[in-house]
């Protein structure tokens, strides 16, 4: 079962080492990685920006963190863990492929932040001591781990108690993205292949793996259809036939099949 879930790791970690988040929204390929208008290229797309409700989350949590020390489990190429900075957080960022982490160090540079640290780290055994941050944030992380109730449990293990578990958020089901990925064999993130992991969760599911904590706050999320950065015929349907039907849709309606659901929940 160990040896699976190795492998499974490592099948992770070689599709996102390949597919760093953040280059499937270039389209001026004269920019050069890693400069500072690449960064400013790719920014609209990615979170926390793409998705207003995660900017809010960072305001209201930077709040509460000024000046603690905060693990983040997936930096991809650091911007929500800049966010944090900006605001006065104390920032360990950490993914498990070193790409990203490359990318992280050097968008740190390029705005001028300094970190606590910015490494490689595995969400499923990370190398920290317990009881050692205030706040753990990982953003579409650990669903796709590979075993997701561990990775919260690692998580907790970091934390200090009453330390802050901010998780935003995991894939619901059932969704209007479950159904189109189930049912329609759409990519959620490349064109040409999907990563090895992406679980799907029902709320109660979700909720069930919190234990050892106390939820504060549960939100369904992204229950309205956003612009994407694609082209070809499979883009066109999305963007002029479901987006604008499925949009129409009650909000009441509409949020019972969001594509995420958000969790917060302080260690006991």
């Amino acid at each position: 079962m160990e040896e699976d879930l190795q492998n499974t790791v490592q099948s992770v970690h070689d599709y996102w080492n390949s597919h760093t988040l953040g280059f499937q929204y270039v389209t001026d390929h004269s920019i050069e990685p890693g400069t500072p208008a690449f960064f400013a290229h790719i920014r609209p797309w990615m979170n926390p920006y793409k998705f207003p409700w995660i900017m809010a989350r960072i305001d209201q949590e930077s709040k509460l963190l000024k000046g603690k020390h905060l693990l983040e489990i997936g930096c991809g190429m650091g911007y929500d863990s800049l966010e944090f900075l900006k605001r006065g957080v104390r920032v360990t960022a950490t993914d498990l492929t070193p790409n990203a982490v490359a990318m992280t160090l050097r968008h740190f540079e390029v705005e001028g932040v300094q970190a606590e640290a910015v490494h490689t780290a595995n969400a499923l055994d990370l190398p920290f001591a317990d009881n050692t941050f205030d706040a753990v944030w990982a953003n579409g992380v650990l669903h796709a781990t590979g075993d997701t109730e561990r990775a919260i449990q690692e998580a907790r293990r970091t934390l200090k108690p009453g330390g802050r578990a901010i998780i935003s958020h995991f894939y619901r089901k059932p969704s209007w993205m479950w159904l189109l990925h189930r049912y329609g064999r759409e990519n959620i993130e490349y064109k040409e292949e999907d990563p090895p992991v992406n679980e799907f969760y029902t709320d109660a599911e979700v909720l069930a793996m919190f234990h050892g904590y106390q939820v504060v706050a549960v939100a369904r999320e992204h229950h309205r259809l956003l612009p994407v950065r694609r082209d070809g015929v499979k883009a066109a349907l999305y963007k002029y036939g479901l987006r604008p039907a499925y949009n129409l849709l009650p909000e009441g309606l509409a949020k019972k099949y969001a594509y995420k659901v958000s969790v917060t929940a302080v260690k006991l």
